[in-house]
């Protein structure tokens, strides 16, 4: 109940303090009636040692005779046990206690305990006295006896003071619950004012609250910026499909919406403009679809419809190629025309998928199928599509903790001088085993490493124990060696790249020249300022650069002069060495004054093709496989027994 009446909201406090402040008094009225009977127990006690004492010393005359051995022990004890009784007393008498006695006054009681004490330590100090010889058999009778005199008359005086006490208390607890019942009742009388005039108008709290609660709940399933209902309301919108679906024996399709590139609308606009497209897409998409069709904003440049039942599968591609051409005319943003596309996913029940979770998941993954073909089209949900999509999510996890794990391992294949056939170096090749045993190729996991940005700590691992390996080639003699390590254009974006390489290298004291970078030409390696400032720094510490797979890229020639690469690598796709472009490239390498390594030698004449194209130097499994470091032979020379023919 809503207690409106100000009155009573300003009543309670001081109704609650005053019971409080009751209770509290009550509390220790109960505590002091205790003390104060605990008092009497222990007068009663104190009496019945004084007794004891009495009898003791009842014929002092003969006690202390030559005849009667005196038994001091047993006086001794006794006197200390009278004295406990006043000691205890004093101890239970605090500052409040000594504030009501002095109000009653019954401050005799500490004075009383106080001589008791004074008494039982005289008689003590006697005693000890007689047994050392410092005063006489009468001198410590007298003592005794007088202050069993003493405890007799304090023990009398005691009873007046502690009956007062508990007089006074017991009149101030009966007075407290009295007040307390007159309390109780005045206000019980207010609540019950207060109740009946609450309920005369519960009716209308009732009803604003249900409208409120009506508002909240309006509120909760909407989206504040576009109207359209949100995610909360979404999973309840294709239960809905999926029962009319059911009955209809009918299909519906669940469509997840992305807008392409949204970001940029953002970043470049501002997100006031941002959110202005955001509003106009949302109208778009609801004017695509059809009237019994629904459309949820599910979150940022995300929109889900859901299908009304149709009976063919044409009727989806209908309605997804409406919301396309819906999206992708221009919209008027910051004074100028703006064009924006989208890519969109599409679920079908009852095919792919039994319920609204499953429905979203496979339509979220159709859309990022439309994302990777190229955006700005729609995609139907493909299992193997989706296996795909799962296994990368999949692999992102495990990469989490393959560097913790110690799942990454190198090897190397030999980089060899096809003049002579010594070995000159050897290129670092990651390989990966998981903690399922499963051994998964550097072609499957690095471009997911990429995206995910997991590339920087696996390269940054890769660069470290390349780097050590050949340190410790060249502490076994092998100064010559030089170590070839692959590093992606995400790495060279890393501002901390150059400086974390040029600190191992001065850690292993291992010269800069004997590193060879190999990266992969792409546009980001040849237009992206910071991939371009990294190869300078490179450049200029030394190290050498290596552009990979040449041909098989942007292969811009003036990129290629204006760039610090030193060696040229051909892919191996351009294998046997008699294929023109092979040819042509070791002669512009010549030509740009650029060594020329070429990939993928497999036969011994491939070999000796490129030995009489002056290639420089050549790697394949005709020298050997990559291997472990173990395996590696530093030292070995390669030698070819094939003769050209004559011809």
């Amino acid at each position: 109940m809503n207690v409106k009446n100000s009155g009573i909201r300003k009543a309670l406090p001081v109704l609650t303090f005053t019971f409080f402040v009751f209770a509290v008094i009550l509390v220790w009225c109960f505590f002091t009636l205790n003390h104060s009977n605990f008092f009497h127990q222990l007068n009663v006690r104190h009496f019945k040692y004084t007794s004891e004492l009495s009898e003791q010393i009842s014929a002092p005359a003969e006690l202390f005779s030559e005849a009667h051995p005196v038994k001091l022990d047993d006086i001794r004890q006794t006197i200390l046990n009278i004295r406990e009784q006043p000691l205890d007393c004093l101890s239970m008498i605090g500052n409040t206690e000594r504030f009501i006695m002095k109000i009653i006054g019954t401050e005799s009681v500490i004075d009383i305990c106080t001589r008791d004490v004074q008494s039982a330590n005289s008689s003590l100090a006697a005693l000890a006295d007689y047994e050392a010889g410092n005063v006489s058999r009468k001198t410590l009778q007298d003592q005794i006896v007088k202050s069993l005199r003493d405890f007799r008359t304090n023990s009398s005086d005691f009873e007046m003071p502690v009956e007062k006490t508990v007089n006074f208390v017991a009149n101030i607890t009966l007075s407290i619950i009295i007040l307390s019942s007159i309390v109780v009742l005045l206000f019980a009388a207010f609540i019950s004012r207060a109740v009946s005039s609450g309920l005369t108008s519960r009716e209308e709290a009732m009803k604003a609250l249900a409208e409120s609660e009506k508002r909240n709940k309006q509120m909760a399933h909407t989206d504040a910026l576009t109207g359209l209902p949100n995610r909360n309301l979404l999973e309840h919108t294709i239960d809905k499909a999926i029962n009319m679906s059911e009955r209809n024996s009918s299909l519906f399709a669940v469509v997840f919406i992305d807008l392409d590139h949204f970001k940029d609308i953002n970043d470049s606009l501002g997100h006031s403009e941002g959110d202005k497209l955001l509003v106009i897409m949302a109208q778009r998409i609801s004017d695509a679809i059809r009237a019994t069709d629904v459309v949820v904003r599910f979150g940022g440049d995300e929109f889900v419809a859901v299908t009304d039942c149709f009976e063919t599968i044409e009727t989806i591609d209908f309605i997804a190629h409406r919301i396309l051409n819906a999206i992708v005319k221009p919209v008027k943003l910051g004074g100028k025309d703006v064009y924006i596309t989208g890519s969109i996913g599409v679920a079908c029940y009852p095919q792919n998928g039994a319920n609204s979770t499953i429905l979203l998941q496979h339509a979220d993954s159709a859309m990022y199928q439309a994302k990777n073909a190229g955006k700005n089209q729609y995609q139907a949900f493909d299992k193997t599509s989706a296996l795909k999509q799962s296994r990368k999510l999949k692999l992102v996890s495990l990469l989490h903790h393959a560097i913790r794990n110690n799942e990454f391992s190198l090897v190397y294949q030999p980089i060899v001088r096809l003049s002579d056939g010594v070995t000159v170096g050897s290129e670092a090749l990651l390989r990966w085993t998981n903690t399922e045993n499963e051994a998964i190729g550097p072609d499957e996991f690095i471009p997911i490493a990429e995206h995910s940005g997991q590339i920087i700590d696996i390269g940054n691992w890769v660069l470290q124990h390349a780097c050590e390996q050949c340190k410790a080639w060249h502490d076994a003699g092998a100064t010559h060696h030089a170590m070839s390590i692959n590093v992606s254009s995400h790495q060279l974006k890393d501002q901390h790249f150059v400086q974390r390489l040029e600190d191992i290298l001065e850690r292993l004291s291992l010269p800069a020249k004997c590193i060879h970078i190999e990266v992969t030409e792409n546009i980001a390696i040849m237009e992206e300022q910071a991939c371009v400032t990294s190869l300078y720094r490179l450049s200029e510490l030394g190290v050498q650069l290596l552009l990979d797979d040449f041909g098989t890229g942007y292969s811009c020639l003036s990129y290629l002069k204006n760039l610090p690469f030193d060696v040229l690598k051909i892919d191996k796709s351009f294998m046997p060495a008699n294929n023109t472009i092979a040819t042509t490239i070791i002669a512009m390498g010549h030509e740009l004054d650029m060594e020329v390594v070429a990939e993928g030698i497999e036969t011994d004449v491939c070999y000796v093709m490129l030995q009489k194209l002056n290639c420089q130097y050549g790697q394949g499994y005709f020298f050997q496989k990559p291997v472990p470091a173990s395996e590696f032979d530093i030292y070995k020379q390669y030698t070819c027994t094939f003769t050209e023919p004559v011809e």
